[in-house]
C-alpha cells in the first residue's frame, strides 16, 4: 500500500515551532521570518490536511484537538531528523541520553529543548521514555528525571522541583460555571491524572477538599485516568471539560501561555521532588554539567506557582 504525501515541511516546521511556543510571534522570531510568513504556511498545512489545527484568538492562540494530537510527534520527528543531520556531519559531537516519563517529555521538555540545543549545538541529546524505573541502569551518557521524596544514595542527583498539584481549567469554563470560590468545586466536573499514586489509596482531590476546609463529601462526578491515560484530563482541561488537579511541572507550560488558569482554593504539597540523576562517574562531564544546570535554571520559573494563594478566581 503506497504511503501518502507528506505535507510540505516549512509548513510543517512552521505548525510545530508555533505549537511549541504558543504564539505565531514566537515562531517567527525562532525560524527568521515573519509572523505573516508562519501564518501562511500554518494556513497552508491545515489546508492540505483538511482540519483546523489552531484556535485564533485576538492575542492567542490555542492548539485544536487535531493540533494536540499532531504536534507531538512532528516535534519529536524534527528533533529526529536533527540528529540524524547531526550525526553524519564532521566534528566532535557530544552525545546525551535523557530518559523522563511521557508526561515530562511532552508537557515540559520538548517546549523547552530547543534554548538548550541552541546555546550548546556541540550536544546532541537522544529523548527517551523511561516506562519503569525497576529494570533501568544508568550507562555512560545517560540523565533521567526522577520522582521521588527523596533521591536514590548510589546515584548523582540534582534537585530540579517541588511538586505541587493545583486546580486548573480555562477562562472560557471558569467564566460559564461562574466559579467564584473553593465551595463552587462541589458542582463541577473534576479531572485528575493518577499518574502515581502520591496519597497511597487517598485521592488527590480528597486531600485537596479538606485542605481547603471542605466536609460535605466528595462531589457527584469526577473523572480520573489510568497511568496508561496521562495526559488526557490535561487534553480535557485543555478543551474546557472541567477542573483539573494538574501536576505543578505539566500545567505551566499552558498556565505561562495563559490557556489554562489557576482557578481557586489551595496548592496541595505532595512531598515528592523531581531529581535529575545520572551515574557519580558520569556527574563531572562537560555536557551532562551543561545540561543539568540548563535543566535547573529553566525549572527554577516553576517555584512561583508556589506564590499562588487561595481565593477567587
Amino acid at each position: 500500500m503506497p504511503m501518502s504525501r507528506l505535507p510540505s515541511l516549512l509548513s510543517l516546521r512552521a505548525f510545530e515551532a508555533a505549537a511549541r511556543r504558543g504564539s505565531i510571534k514566537e515562531a517567527a522570531s525562532e525560524l527568521a521570518v515573519t509572523p505573516g510568513a508562519v501564518s501562511q504556511q500554518i494556513k497552508a498545512l491545515e489546508a492540505d490536511l483538511g482540519v483546523d489545527l489552531f484556535i485564533r484568538k485576538t492575542r492567542a492562540i490555542e492548539l485544536t484537538r487535531q493540533g494536540r494530537q499532531l504536534q507531538p510527534t512532528v516535534t519529536d520527528s524534527f528533533l529526529r531528523l536533527r540528529q540524524a543531520v547531526d550525526d553524519v556531519r564532521p566534528g566532535q559531537a557530544q552525545h546525551l541520553s535523557v530518559f523522563a516519563a511521557g508526561m515530562i517529555i511532552r508537557s515540559w521538555l520538548l517546549p523547552n529543548l530547543h534554548r538548550f540545543t541552541a546555546s550548546h549545538p556541540e550536544v546532541k541529546t537522544k529523548i527517551e521514555t523511561l516506562h519503569s524505573w525497576e529494570e533501568f541502569r544508568f550507562g555512560e551518557d545517560e540523565i533521567a528525571f526522577r520522582l521521588a521524596a527523596t533521591p536514590p544514595k548510589d546515584v548523582y542527583a540534582r534537585h530540579i522541583h517541588k511538586l505541587i498539584l493545583l486546580p486548573v481549567a480555562t477562562r472560557e469554563f471558569i467564566d460559564r460555571h461562574d466559579v467564584k470560590s473553593a465551595e463552587d468545586f462541589y458542582r463541577l466536573p473534576l479531572l485528575e491524572d493518577v499518574i502515581l499514586r502520591l496519597f497511597g489509596d487517598n485521592a488527590a482531590w480528597d486531600l485537596w477538599f479538606d485542605q481547603a476546609g471542605l466536609t460535605k463529601g466528595r462531589p457527584e462526578y469526577e473523572m480520573t485516568f489510568d497511568p496508561l491515560s496521562a495526559d488526557y484530563a490535561l487534553d480535557m482541561a485543555l478543551d474546557g471539560q472541567g477542573v483539573m488537579l494538574g501536576w505543578s511541572i505539566q500545567v505551566y507550560q499552558a498556565l505561562s501561555q495563559g490557556r489554562l488558569q489557576f482557578v481557586s482554593g489551595p496548592v496541595l504539597e505532595t512531598g515528592f521532588n523531581y531529581y535529575l540523576m545520572c551515574h557519580k562517574s558520569q556527574a563531572k562531564k562537560p555536557h551532562v554539567i551543561a545540561l543539568m544546570d540548563w535543566v535547573e535554571k529553566e525549572a527554577a520559573v516553576l517555584s512561583t506557582l508556589n506564590s499562588l494563594q487561595t481565593g477567587a478566581a
